[in-house]
C-alpha cells in the first residue's frame, strides 16, 4: 500500500493542532485562564514556528499548514491568559 507521506502529515499535524480547540473554549465558556501556563505556550510557539520554518525549507504543504494553525491557536491560548489574567487583577 502506497500512502502519501502528505497524507500522514495532514492527519498527525491536525491532530496536533485540535489538542487547544478544546481547551480554549474551556477557557472561554469559564472565562478564566488560570491553568494555562505561559511558558509552556511560548515553547510551544517557537517548536511550531521552528517546525513551519523547516518545513517551508523542505516544501511540505502539511507541515507549513498544520504547524502555522498551532501558532495561531497557541497564541489565542496567550491573548485569553493576558485578558482573564487582567480582569482578574
Amino acid at each position: 500500500m502506497n500512502i502519501n507521506p502528505e497524507i500522514i502529515g495532514f492527519i498527525a499535524g491536525g491532530l496536533s493542532s485540535a489538542l487547544f480547540i478544546p481547551q480554549i473554549v474551556k477557557i472561554l465558556k469559564e472565562k478564566s485562564a488560570e491553568e494555562i501556563a505561559l511558558l509552556t505556550c511560548i515553547i510551544g510557539i517557537i517548536s511550531s514556528g521552528l517546525w513551519l520554518w523547516y518545513g517551508v525549507m523542505r516544501e511540505h504543504i502539511s507541515m507549513i499548514i498544520t504547524n502555522s494553525i498551532s501558532i495561531v491557536a497557541t497564541s489565542v491560548l496567550i491573548v485569553l491568559k493576558i485578558i482573564y489574567t487582567e480582569e482578574k487583577n
